[in-house]
């Protein structure tokens, strides 16, 4: 198979549309690698045709052979950025300055941070969103440390009326029990970092066998949760002391949340009401008189 440096490599050959088309993915090979052929053309200002004749000069047998050298050239970057090891190698911080040592590891999360909000595809963070509010049920399957922010993405969720539930791949009677149960009008999330639990891959295809909607939150394409074809959203999880710092992870699970709090308008005004008079009813007690507002 041609490899991304090759790819390009008599761009003076081609038309001037063509060349066009290669500025745009040369500009952003990790967005490219996920977008349609109608996304491409339509970002690129040309037709779906011209993308095609692009693949052909290229000397590629269809356009799903370029996203493929593309996500592999993506994959082959991030894991430069991101090597897997539980210290860093080359750190220049001078460990006997502990302001130095604080300013370096605040750089490493605004580093991940900012490689997380530049890869988020939008539309698909959107149709996400609205596939969640509209599932019947949410189940979040996660492994190991994981099972912690897939607690806590629930916790989000139900908080945002949106039921759902989390279960710890490996302990395998709950989790087939949630898998047999769950049908097209559901969803499931999935997270998985390293070291990846290889089996997720029969979870994730089950999903696409029934039919049932997935979305992964994962720190790499190269993830067995990965999708090629799915909705993967990337968070880097390398730091300069610990392999897997989750503190992207916690952000995005955040941003998601928060879109949908805004998408609830009106209704997350009386979600928090809500909550205010439970807790109130709660931490005060109850003196026989119902709360103000009820018959």
């Amino acid at each position: 198979m041609i490899e991304f440096d090759e790819l390009f490599q008599n761009r003076e050959a081609l038309t001037a549309k063509q060349r066009s088309i290669v500025e745009f993915i040369l500009s952003a090979p990790d967005e490219a690698a996920f977008l349609t052929l109608n996304e491409l053309s339509r970002r690129a200002g040309v037709s779906e045709v011209s993308v095609l004749r692009l693949c052909k000069a290229l000397g590629l047998n269809s356009f799903v052979e370029l996203k493929h050298i593309l996500r592999k050239h993506n994959s082959r970057q991030l894991r430069l950025a991101n090597p897997p090891a539980f210290l860093s190698s080359n750190i220049k911080t001078d460990r006997s300055d502990p302001t130095d040592v604080l300013y370096a590891v605040c750089e490493d999360d605004i580093n991940n941070l900012r490689d997380m909000i530049n890869r988020l595809d939008r539309e698909k963070l959107f149709a996400c969103v609205q596939g969640l509010m509209k599932a019947d049920e949410v189940v979040v399957f996660a492994h190991d440390a994981s099972f912690l922010f897939a607690d806590y993405l629930a916790y989000r969720l139900n908080f945002l009326r949106i039921k759902c539930t989390s279960f710890k791949i490996g302990d395998s009677d709950s989790v087939q029990s949630a898998l047999a149960r769950l049908g097209k009008d559901d969803y499931v999330i999935l997270l998985s970092f390293p070291p990846y639990h290889q089996p997720i891959v029969n979870l994730v295809n089950f999903c696409r066998y029934r039919g049932i909607r997935t979305m992964t939150i994962t720190d790499s394409m190269d993830s067995p949760a990965a999708a090629p074809d799915g909705n993967v959203f990337l968070c880097r999880t390398a730091a300069r002391y610990f392999y897997n710092s989750q503190s992207v992870t916690v952000s995005f699970i955040n941003i998601l949340s928060s879109y949908i709090a805004h998408l609830l308008g009106s209704r997350f005004d009386e979600i928090l009401d809500e909550e205010k008079e439970v807790g109130n009813f709660i931490f005060t007690g109850f003196d026989g008189n119902m709360p103000t507002g009820h018959s």
